[in-house]
């Protein structure tokens, strides 16, 4: 769930801190990111799958 706001007619957004992948040879790889977007009373608004790859170079 992202935060507690009132119900808005106007677009909202989240932007989380930045944080640094671990380095090294194991810590490549793709990862497969399963994320949901509920309310407090668990009622799913939507539901998807990402591939998020680190790798030592693009």
């Amino acid at each position: 769930m992202i935060g507690s706001r009132a119900p808005s007619t106007e677009i909202q957004s989240y932007v989380s801190d930045l944080e640094q992948a671990p380095t090294g040879l194991l810590s490549r790889g793709t990862f497969l990111v399963k994320s949901k977007l509920t309310d407090d009373d668990k009622h799913v608004y939507a539901e998807w799958e990402w591939n998020l790859v680190i790798a030592k170079d693009w």
